[in-house]
């Protein structure tokens, strides 16, 4: 399930003694993310033909690329806890910011958050340490092209109150696509019937509902003025058991569907800890099309993962992405299906990777 900075606040409050909530602490954390990509043939069709590299080079092959994030935790005496997060990023090495918040635990079961916080909807978390995967899949694609914010995040103030064992979350944001006077407005409810089976249903709107195809991409996959991608308001449905009858397997499945340009989206995942630190998991997703012209996507992901020490976990992807990607510029279709492959974040083609992740400190 999603490691959401909401559910984790209300936890702490529901849990930790007051004495430890009142102690003045200023913790920090991180991870490094270090990527190889042996193959990536879908920038074979999209990268050198589209965005018009006269080398026709693959320009993701046998490269590394390595990210980070820091994060500041201050938790002073009077229980009000502050949290800035900072990406790191190779992608013309910038440093952004991604959460900026604090959370007042008002009384033991209710919290108020404000700020950037990460999106409360959805499963699936962003940072590489939280992730199942090496690669997002398509649900967290479909809602990080939703949010204007880097990163798949919000802006606004969230109100969380529930136990142990169900957890409501109402939220006054922003619109998420920051549109001028205009906000959205998201619910989710968390239950956890038993240790190690959770349940998630979110919904959030939004003020774009169309889709406009007449500009299409930039030279470098950018979504121009002229185009728009607005799939309107969003829910999602998902789950996870974890440690299955005491198995050290774990299963999910989500669901999501949008008013415009996503039919409807799920996925379903299976994995296993083996001894000695190694673990392999699987992923099936299937994104259906609400463009006409415009066909589904289907991917498949192996995954396998070594625990080398404490805090580095060394991961081999390969991803099967079996997507329409029109890349003629003479198919009347191409836009959309250039609309359509930039909301789920796939582009027909196989990818292989090797993953470095390091982390420092106690990061959450």
């Amino acid at each position: 399930m999603k490691k959401s900075l909401i559910a984790m606040a209300v936890g702490a409050a529901l849990t930790a003694p007051l004495a430890v909530q009142a102690a003045p602490t200023v913790d920090v954390s991180g991870f490094a993310d270090i990527i190889y990509t042996s193959t990536n043939d879908a920038l074979d069709k999209t990268g050198p033909d589209v965005k018009g590299n006269a080398n026709k080079k693959n320009p993701v092959e046998q490269k590394f690329t390595s990210d980070g994030e820091i994060d500041f935790v201050a938790s002073p005496v009077d229980g009000v806890t502050a949290r800035i997060d900072l990406d790191i990023t190779t992608t013309g090495n910038t440093t952004r910011l991604e959460q900026a918040f604090f959370a007042w635990n008002i009384v033991q079961q209710l919290t108020v958050i404000g700020g950037i916080f990460n999106d409360p909807v959805g499963a699936e978390a962003e940072d590489a340490p939280n992730l199942n995967f090496t690669s997002h899949n398509a649900i967290f694609n479909i809602l990080n092209s939703q949010t204007a914010l880097n990163g798949n995040n919000v802006a606004g103030v969230a109100v969380a109150a529930g136990n142990s064992m169900v957890t409501g979350t109402l939220a006054f944001l922003n619109d998420i696509q920051q549109v001028n006077e205009e906000n959205s407005i998201a619910a989710v409810v968390n239950v956890m019937p038993m240790t190690d089976l959770e349940f998630e249903l979110g919904y959030v709107t939004q003020d774009k509902d169309s889709a406009k195809f007449n500009g299409g991409l930039d030279g470098n996959g950018n979504v121009t003025a002229e185009t728009e991608i607005g799939a309107g308001d969003v829910w999602d449905i998902n789950g996870s058991w974890s440690n299955i009858a005491g198995s050290g397997a774990t299963a999910g499945a989500e669901y999501l569907s949008t008013n415009e340009v996503i039919d409807g989206a799920y996925n379903l995942w299976a994995g296993i800890d083996l001894p000695q630190g190694f673990g392999l998991k699987a992923r099936y997703e299937v994104t259906n099309s609400d463009l006409s012209g415009v066909d589904d996507t289907t991917a498949w992901t192996l995954y396998g993962s070594w625990q080398a020490a404490s805090n580095l976990l060394i991961a081999l992807e390969y991803t099967n992405i079996d997507a329409d990607s029109v890349t003629s510029t003479a198919d009347p279709n191409i836009n959309k299906s250039q609309l359509f492959d930039a909301v789920t974040g796939q582009v027909d083609g196989k990818i292989l990777t090797a993953e470095f992740i390091a982390t420092l400190g106690d990061f959450k």
